[in-house]
């Protein structure tokens, strides 16, 4: 008989990995300052009520949500909705809001979630982050066991550069979608922890990320979060300084894609700048040009200015470089594509420096500093502080630069990728 040591020991019991609490404040004074800050007015006193109401309303029991709100509340809300001249796409939402301040016992959360999503995704395309990360937040304290908004969440942190809140909310959200066994979410969501990382000089930690990200999505066959994982595992090897056998890389995120093109498009921008630290100063110009089309937000359109300038400031066309140099300082000075200032930046301060053209090197370099300390943007703060002090020797930043001619059969390959697709181009007017 088998001894008692012997026996096969019992399963042990599974362990359920709690959910950890997320940041739920900024740098702010106040909770949801960053509402008015951006939004003006009436409305944006509006907004920032709705928001403190939504998260007031989510953190009370359900049994204590009857007469949380004043008897005229509601109807004060109505009115001012009434009297405000509003975005459309505001007003089905904001009706959403009023109906809490109503009914809050009787108000189905499902409601309240997707106006808050509605509010988030209205914020993000007119350019207010803060506004949009509030009302996502806010959702996502509705709806708690949501690993998609939590994911959501912490995208729109790091946007911000509220790097603590976003990696609170990205692992909250790694969590959720490991229990909900939602492989998409989770893979999602260890990218973007990546480019968290990534974004403050972490490369280890952030290859890291990345790897688990491809690993989770080739188990569970999403073909383009594969190619996302390959695509980021590419810009990492990048920033490590290594070599043309990134571009292996490349190659399997591009398999990957498939006939995405928007995929295509954003690895292309980023082989674009692997040519540039190689020196290839031509065919990256070559497809900095045909990206143009492909992006239409404010701060993709500051970094494809700035690859152009560059790129154009390596090669000696001079009057490229002007052309992008002028529109990329009209595009930062409008407010719009403020995530993207310091990388953008640094891309002209390059690009003059190739260029000999010292008084605006210098002044590009030290505006790079600056937008990198407000964003604490770690890996772009050494690099503009390594080209201010070379500049002020003025010492050549790029002394590989390649001649004009001679583009390569890749970069043809993926201007002709390019070309298919229309849309909204930078390089027009």
């Amino acid at each position: 008989m088998p001894t008692r040591s012997s026996r096969p020991a019992a399963p042990a019991a599974r362990r359920r990995t709690r959910v950890p609490p997320a940041l739920t404040r900024g740098p702010e004074a106040m909770p949801a300052l960053g509402i008015v800050e951006e939004v003006a007015g009436e409305l944006g006193m509006l907004l920032w009520r709705c928001a403190r109401d939504v998260v007031l309303w989510a953190s009370t029991p359900p049994a204590r949500r009857p007469g949380l709100f004043t008897g005229t509340a509601a109807e004060r809300q109505t009115r001012q909705l009434e009297a405000l001249s509003i975005d459309p796409e505001l007003a089905a939402p904001l009706a959403v809001m009023a109906r809490v301040l109503e009914s809050p016992s009787a108000i189905p959360e499902r409601l309240v979630v997707n106006a808050c999503r509605r509010l988030a995704l209205w914020a993000e395309q007119q350019g207010h982050l803060a506004t949009a990360l509030e009302f996502m937040q806010a959702g996502a304290l509705v709806a708690p066991e949501s690993a998609a908004l939590a994911y959501a969440v912490g995208r729109l942190a790091r946007r911000r550069a509220e790097y603590d809140r976003a990696e609170s909310w990205y692992v909250r959200g790694i969590v959720q979608a490991r229990r909900a066994e939602d492989h998409r979410v989770y893979a999602r969501a260890y990218a973007g922890l990546g480019t968290l990382y990534f974004q403050r000089g972490n490369l280890p930690a952030a290859r890291r990320a990345f790897l688990r990200c491809l690993k989770a999505a080739a188990r569970h066959g999403h073909a383009d979060l594969q190619g996302t994982a390959y695509h980021d595992l590419f810009i990492t090897e990048l920033e490590t300084g290594a070599g043309p056998e990134c571009e292996v890389l490349a190659e399997k995120a591009l398999t990957a894609f498939g006939s995405n093109s928007g995929a295509v498009a954003r690895l292309a921008f980023d082989l674009a700048y692997h040519w540039i630290l190689l020196g290839r100063f031509a065919d990256a110009l070559r497809v900095a040009k045909a990206l143009s089309p492909h992006f239409d937000g404010a701060g993709e359109q500051a970094l494809v200015l700035s690859m152009i300038a560059r790129s154009a400031g390596g090669a000696g066309d001079r009057a490229t470089f002007g052309w992008a140099a002028a529109r990329l300082d009209t595009l930062l000075h409008s407010g719009a594509g403020a995530d993207s200032a310091p990388r953008a930046l640094l891309g002209l301060a390059y690009g003059a420096a190739s260029l000999a053209d010292w008084p605006a090197a210098l002044r590009f370099a030290r505006a790079t500093t600056e937008a990198a300390r407000e964003r604490s943007e770690g890996k772009i703060l050494i690099m503009a502080e390594a080209a201010l002090e070379s500049i002020q020797r003025h010492a050549a930043l790029d002394e590989r630069a390649a001649p004009a001619t001679g583009v390569s059969s890749l970069a043809e390959r993926f201007v002709d990728a390019l070309a298919a697709p229309a849309g909204t181009s930078v390089m027009a007017g």
